[in-house]
């Protein structure tokens, strides 16, 4: 592709040099011209990355499209400059007119410094330039037209200062710095009309636009924009209202408007150039549109501080796959990105939402509205980009990034901050409810494959990653460095309503929570690294309302009060490497049956009541796999249904234990922890712990030889599990033969 489009090029050049009129190559989207460059001014085009974009290296830089953006490539003969221009020079309340084709169809007529231009002659340009303070220009033109404003400073009271009647495409080149504002008292619908498309694409110049009655630029077909820099200074609605947008190049600045910045009837398209834009109203959005809003290069710079305001806003489809994106919005329940569906595949997006949550009444309930960076209705896919999203205090409930659909995540890199408190509210009557914030939240089905995350909540209540439906981490078999999941929880509970005294407390609270899912949680790879730090109950790190599968990853969590992994009807472990360590609760709490049939588990409870393993009364299946537990109790393997042997270990928090086969070979060696806490629902103490061991070397019939409070000097520690070239030395030891499934060892364990 690369070489057949640079020898077409070759050989059109070729022929430009020798004809009077000028060859063009264009690239076109949905009807519009998006890159339009003499041949001879084109070196070639190549194709690069993956998603691909064609890259045109010309004379005047390198300009990139994604290809999925270019609906087709043409080339075209455009007229070559006769030195001919018609030249229209305002003078306060006169103009000279300068019309060299006034006898080939061009027509131009003024009362006063009002202009009209009738022509049926293709490709005429006309150049705009002087002062006036009451006038005017419209074209009623036939045919495509260039227009020059060069050191334009234009003003109309009652009408627009540039009125393109006819449905023309009109090509504008910026020369100097240019001024256009229309007046207050018209009927007028913008500073510049358009009916037909409108391409700034030439000259380096700047253009100041006043829409002192209502747009700054309205046009009915496409604003492209490719050159130029073109500032909205006023505007007391939109700054610029078209049917479509398409910027490649060029600068956009939206100082203020009183509606919307960028507001687009079908789909806006940003290739490149820059894009700033300010709003400061209520209910206004930066960038608007009814079906797509895709940006694929560039910078876009948005900041908003109205009440319910969006920077972006799409009622479909938003796609990001490059670019750099920075918005700012302070407004209470505002949002950075609104819209129904996103895609993001690359690109830098930096957010900071530091609006307010607001509770309003709806149908006689109290609903809370939360200021959200990015907020999606139906479904999120990203494979990748950079997020760099911060909710500062001043945000109490929002969510870094919210869908109310299904969510799928395979690529990118995530830095998500939320420091704000949640709150209660009465719904209704005696019923109440809370808020809190989100680093992620899927009210949908949420699947995380792949990519880097840091989620950091430190507000009251606040959560790392949370969804309403099923949450699926990794993919089966998949290393697990694709996937890195870094959460930290730091807020107390919000409570809700208060409840009885007693060890046990009561009450209701919304509680804070690392990776927390109302469906089934399965986790097939990745590593992931989770500390919740809160001083009261509630911060559990991994919780599951339904059931919990881990088939693989690497899983290191931390719990200063609560449970580590928590599961309401099942927790089943069938691969890697899992170390869970509660200072005051349970490492591993399953509400229903455990089942664990391979990989490693360490899981480390504080003391007695609370547990290594805590499945009540119910099923604890164990049939293969390498598991650690230790804490002041215990739940027991039910023997019936295990086919791997377990050791209940009976000894003493912090003592190094060693277990031997009969031919003196190192099954376990292990570092039992130091208790923490007085256990998280009543009363308990003592330094005598339970070490849970089963091992796939374990065999019923069989001797061993388990060695205690000794000292381990050497080996590959991971966690308190020794591999590698141990060196045991000193302790006591006894022996003990695995006559059932479960078989009580003592080894210097006291009573408690």
């Amino acid at each position: 592709m690369k070489k057949t489009l640079t020898l077409i090029i070759g050989v059109l050049f070729a022929i430009s040099l020798n004809a009077q009129n000028e060859q063009h190559l264009y690239l076109h989207h949905s009807g519009a011209v998006i890159y339009n460059d003499a041949v001879h001014n084109i070196d070639g085009i190549t194709f690069q990355g993956n998603p691909a974009s064609a890259v045109v290296d010309a004379t005047s830089g390198q300009t990139s499209f994604p290809v999925t953006m270019i609906d087709s490539i043409s080339f075209g003969i455009e007229e070559a400059p006769s030195g001919d221009i018609v030249r229209i020079v305002y003078n306060g309340n006169s103009v000279e007119i300068t019309n060299p084709f006034s006898n080939e169809g061009v027509s131009v007529s003024n009362n006063q410094a009002d202009v009209v231009v009738s022509s049926s002659k293709a490709n005429v340009i006309y150049s705009l330039s002087g002062t006036t303070s009451n006038g005017s220009i419209t074209f009623m033109s036939s045919k495509d037209f260039d227009l020059i404003l060069d050191n334009a400073n234009l003003s109309s009271t009652n009408k627009a200062v540039i009125d393109i009647a006819s449905e023309t495409n009109a090509t504008v080149e910026l020369n100097g710095t240019s001024t256009l504002s229309d007046g207050s008292n018209g009927a007028q619908k913008a500073a510049i009309c358009s009916a037909g498309d409108l391409t700034f694409t030439k000259g380096d110049g700047t253009l100041n636009i006043n829409g002192n009655t209502k747009h700054g630029i309205f046009t009915e077909g496409n604003l492209i924009v490719s050159g130029g820099e073109i500032i909205i200074s006023d505007a007391q609605s939109d700054g610029l209202h078209i049917d479509s947008f398409t910027q490649t190049n060029g600068e956009i600045s939206i100082l203020h408007s009183g509606s919307d910045g960028i507001d687009s009837s079908t789909d806006i398209n940003i290739f490149g150039g820059s894009i700033s834009i300010n709003s400061t109203n209520d209910d206004t959005k930066g960038l608007t549109a009814s079906e797509t809003v895709s940006i694929s290069g560039g910078t876009v710079e948005i900041n908003t501080s109205g009440y319910d305001s969006k920077a972006i806003k799409c009622d479909d489809l938003v796609t990001i796959s490059g670019g750099s994106i920075e918005i700012n919005h302070s407004g209470n329940i505002s949002k950075g990105i609104k819209s129904a569906y996103l895609n993001v595949s690359g690109g830098e997006i930096n957010i900071t939402a530091s609006g307010k949550t607001v509770v309003e009444q709806e149908e006689n309930q109290e609903v809370p509205s939360y200021c959200s960076a990015i907020k999606i209705d139906t479904e999120i896919n990203i494979t990748g980009g950079n997020f760099n999203i911060n909710l500062p205090t001043s945000n109490d409930g929002g969510k870094a990034i919210s869908c109310d659909g299904d969510a799928i995540i395979s690529g990118g890199t995530f830095e998500l901050e939320t420091h704000g408190d949640g709150a209660s509210y009465t719904v209704s009557g005696n019923t109440k409810d809370a808020y809190t914030s989100s680093c992620i939240k899927c009210d949908g089905n949420l699947e995380i494959v792949a990519g880097s995350f840091n989620c950091t909540s430190t507000g009251k209540g606040g959560k790392g990653i949370n969804a309403d439906g099923n949450i699926t981490i990794g993919r089966t078999d998949a290393p697990d460095r694709d996937l890195i999941i870094n959460i930290s929880t730091s807020g107390e509970r919000v409570t809700i309503s208060s409840g009885g005294g007693g060890p046990w407390g009561g009450g209701d609270y919304a509680n804070p929570k690392a990776l927390k899912c109302d469906g089934d949680m399965t986790i097939n790879s990745g590593t992931i690294i989770i500390n919740c730090t809160q001083n009261n109950e509630g911060g559990e790190c991994l919780e599951s309302k339904a059931q919990m599968t881990i088939n693989g990853g690497n899983i290191e969590a931390y719990s200063k009060s609560d449970d580590v992994i928590n599961a309401t009807r099942n927790l089943t472990i069938n691969g890697g490497t899992i170390y869970c360590h509660s200072d005051n609760n349970d490492a591993i709490d399953s509400n229903g049956t455990l089942f664990i049939n391979g990989g490693l588990t360490i899981a480390n409870g504080s003391r007695q009541p609370e547990c290594g393993f805590d499945c009540d009364n119910n099923q604890f299946k164990i049939t293969g796999g390498i598991v650690c537990g230790t804490g002041g109790d215990t739940s027991n393997p039910t023997a019936n249904v295990c086919t791997q042997p377990s050791m209940k270990i009976n000894t003493q928090a912090g003592y190094a234990i060693q277990v031997l086969n009969a031919s003196g070979e190192v099954v376990v060696t292990y570092q039992c922890p130091t208790l923490q806490g007085g256990g998280g629902g009543g009363p308990g103490g003592g330094s005598g712990i339970k070490f849970l061991l089963s091992h796939p070397d374990f065999a019923t019939g069989q001797t061993y030889t388990v060695k205690y409070n000794g000292t381990i000097s050497s080996g590959d520690n991971w966690n308190g599990y020794y591999t590698g070239n141990v060196t045991y030395s000193g302790g006591q030891q006894t022996t003990v033969t695995l006559n059932s499934m479960v078989t009580t060892v003592n080894a210097g364990g006291g009573g408690w």
